[in-house]
C-alpha cells in the first residue's frame, strides 16, 4: 500500500478547480509560486458572502484562505485595508492543486488541434516543434518543485492523440532508461526517441540539447528498435527552462 491523501477524496475541491480555469497570466505565476512551497499576499475581505466568489480574483483567493486551501503565515495593514501573506498548509493540499492543474491541462488540450505539431516531429522540423511547445509552455501552470517531471508529463499531455504511434515512457534499452520513444506501426514511418533536459539558466539550454542527444548515442536507446527492423530513427534532445524550450534532432 501506498500513502495517499485522503482530504482530496472526502472534501468538494471546486474552487480550486474554479480559480485555476479562470486564472490569467498573474495568477498562474501566482499559483506556480504557491505549488513550489512560496507565498503570496493578497487584500482580506472578511464580509464577502458566497455570491460574490467569483467578482474578482481576490474574493477567489479569500476562500481559499477560509475554506483552509491557504493558511495566513503573516498579516499586514496597510491603507486601512489588511493583507495577509498565504502559503498552502501541507502536502495533502498541495495533492490537490496539482491534481487540479493536471486535469485543466489535460481537459484544455483536448480542445486543439495538434496535427502541425504532430508532422513536424515526424518530419524533424525543430523550428515549428519548438513553437509549439514554447506556445503551450507559456499557457500552462508547471510545478517548479519537480519540473522534470512536470515537463516529461507535459510532453506526453500534447502528444496524446498523435495516431499510428505507440508511445512508451521511461523504458529500458541499451545501457539505460529513454524518456520517451514514439514507436510507429507503420515500419516505414520513423521511430522517435525524445530525450529530455531541464536547465536552470537560459544561456545552457543549447548544451543540454547536445548533452540529451549524446546521451541517446552513449546508452544506446536506439538499441532495441534497431533489432525490430526499424530503418528511420530520429533523435531528439530537448531542453526546457522555465517557460521556454531548445530542440534539436539527429537523424
Amino acid at each position: 500500500m501506498f500513502p495517499k491523501p485522503y482530504w482530496s477524496n472526502t472534501s468538494s475541491n471546486s474552487i480550486v478547480h474554479d480559480l485555476i480555469e479562470k486564472a490569467d497570466d498573474n495568477t498562474k505565476n501566482e499559483l506556480e509560486i504557491l505549488v513550489a512551497g512560496g507565498i503570496i499576499e493578497k487584500p482580506v475581505h472578511e464580509d464577502i458572502t458566497y455570491g460574490d466568489i467569483y467578482k474578482s480574483k481576490d474574493n477567489l483567493w479569500n476562500f481559499l484562505f477560509f475554506t483552509g486551501y491557504l493558511k495566513a503565515v503573516e498579516k499586514n495593514f496597510i491603507e486601512r485595508q489588511i493583507y495577509l501573506s498565504m502559503k498552502i498548509p501541507n502536502e495533502e493540499i498541495v495533492y490537490i492543486y496539482e491534481n487540479s492543474i493536471r486535469e485543466w491541462f489535460n481537459s484544455s488540450i483536448k480542445t486543439l488541434d495538434f496535427s502541425e505539431l504532430y508532422n513536424a516531429i515526424i518530419q524533424g522540423n525543430t523550428e515549428v516543434f519548438e513553437s509549439y511547445l514554447r506556445e503551450q509552455l507559456r499557457e500552462s501552470i508547471s510545478f517548479m518543485d519537480s519540473a522534470e517531471n512536470f515537463y516529461h508529463g507535459f510532453l506526453l499531455g500534447l502528444l496524446g492523440d498523435l495516431q499510428g504511434y505507440e508511445k512508451l515512457s521511461n523504458r529500458e534499452s541499451g545501457e539505460g532508461r529513454y524518456d520517451i520513444l514514439l514507436k510507429p506501426y507503420d515500419e516505414r514511418q520513423p521511430a522517435i526517441i525524445l530525450e529530455l533536459k531541464r536547465a536552470k539558466r537560459f544561456t545552457e539550454m543549447e548544451g543540454m540539447c547536445h548533452k540529451a542527444l549524446q546521451q541517446i548515442e552513449d546508452k544506446h536507446y536506439d538499441a532495441g528498435i534497431i533489432d525490430e527492423g526499424y530503418m528511420v530513427i530520429k533523435k531528439y534532445g530537448i531542453c526546457f527552462c522555465k517557460k521556454s524550450c531548445m530542440v534539436m534532432v539527429k537523424e
